[in-house]
């Protein structure tokens, strides 16, 4: 396996994650974090890099990562790397993208992990609205993060859940063979996916999330030391994200396009590490790397205000241009607005900043493979 020069943004659980797997794999990796939160960084920059520990069935390596460099300036991160993995919130990649926009080359391959709904389309466009000269830009995009993973504390990282079979795409698609060839030696658990809206379809967090937290409400807004996956995930709230997938199912209806059954897709990910199942609940109870995961104690958490703006939202806006049914798509999003008292509209992605309101079905794929119409 050839060593790449790799750039990761973000400092939070992921962003350690990537830092230490990878400068274990041998790639020299620069660790970027915006100076707003340069705090993050100091106990990990004063031990020379990151601990990192593993659940012994996802196979990834252990041990003490020595980082190349860490930094919180944007053109020192982006000088010396080929990749950049941008791992933090949907809701920070407008800063990120102009913070990083006037320093990406011709040669790097940009991508997004994860994106969450046209996240790769909507962090090109701010790029090239901002000082990226590159005008065959491509932004690539994983369909969920690789690792299940949470800090121990400032200096280390634990992996329980490393997915397999994990899908990758790239905006505009055409072309993208040589940027997934280059990733998947890096990551050999990506498998390519035809277009963005295939991987924004596939983060499993946006379908499986939002119907624990509210049908867990009460247990969330008294603190309940409950188990998110294990306890909270009941019969009923799988029918929830049942009737969530079928409607996700319908892009199929689309020329070319492959979006896999969220049971399929989890199974692909962690049977491995001893998930499972008949159905996607029972996959989820049973998976291994949940034993850690716990019910939040706020309403105000990623499971709701990424995962409603950025993930549902969006979908949904699609599912009504395309003329398909989004009945329970709506109702989930409406009782998550009502239940936090935040309109998630307000802020959520758009399809005009992607670029696909107004399309017909033809249009769309067109769009996802040329970035024109």
């Amino acid at each position: 396996m050839s060593k790449e020069k790799i750039t990761i943004v973000g400092g939070g659980n992921g962003g350690f994650a990537a830092a230490a797997d990878l400068t274990i794999q041998g790639h020299q990796v620069t660790l970027f974090e915006v100076p707003a939160f340069k705090a993050s960084l100091d106990e990990a920059i004063k031990a020379g890099g990151i601990d990192l520990e593993c659940l012994p069935s996802n196979g990834i390596k252990p041990g003490f990562a020595k980082i190349h460099k860490f930094t919180i300036d944007p053109a020192e991160a982006m000088k010396d790397s080929d990749i950049v993995l941008i791992i933090a919130p949907s809701y920070s990649l407008n800063t990120l993208a102009k913070m990083l926009a006037p320093f990406v080359r011709e040669n790097h391959i940009i991508s997004l992990c994860p994106a969450n709904f046209g996240g790769s389309v909507y962090v090109r466009k701010i790029m090239l609205e901002n000082g990226c000269t590159v005008k065959n830009l491509k932004v690539a995009e994983f369909s969920c993060m690789m690792y299940a993973t949470r800090k121990k504390d400032a200096k280390s990282v634990y992996i329980r859940g490393y997915k397999h079979n994990l899908g990758f795409s790239v905006f505009p698609s055409e072309g993208q063979e040589e940027i997934f060839k280059r990733m998947q030696a890096i990551y050999p658990i990506l498998i390519p996916y035809g277009n963005i809206i295939e991987t924004g379809l596939s983060n499993l967090n946006t379908f499986i999330h939002t119907p624990i937290m509210m049908g867990n409400i009460a247990g969330i807004q008294s603190q309940a030391d409950l188990l998110f996956y294990r306890e909270c995930l009941t019969e009923g709230i799988g029918y929830l994200a049942d009737a969530l997938d079928r409607e996700r199912l319908q892009f199929n209806k689309l020329e070319s396009m492959n979006v896999v059954p969220l049971y399929d897709m989890t199974k692909g990910w962690y049977e491995y590490q001893g998930a499972v199942g008949n159905n996607l609940r029972e996959l989820m109870n049973s998976n291994p790397t949940y034993y850690m995961s716990k019910l939040p104690t706020t309403l105000d958490h990623r499971y709701m205000t990424e995962d409603v703006p950025y993930g549902l939202i969006p979908i949904e806006q699609l599912l009504i241009e395309l003329g398909f049914e989004h009945e329970v798509t709506t109702a989930i999003i409406r009782i998550c607005i009502t239940a936090c008292g935040v309109d998630f509209y307000k802020d959520a992605r758009t399809l005009e900043e992607l670029g696909m309101k107004g399309l017909n079905s033809k249009q769309l794929m067109s769009y996802l493979k040329t970035g024109a119409y």
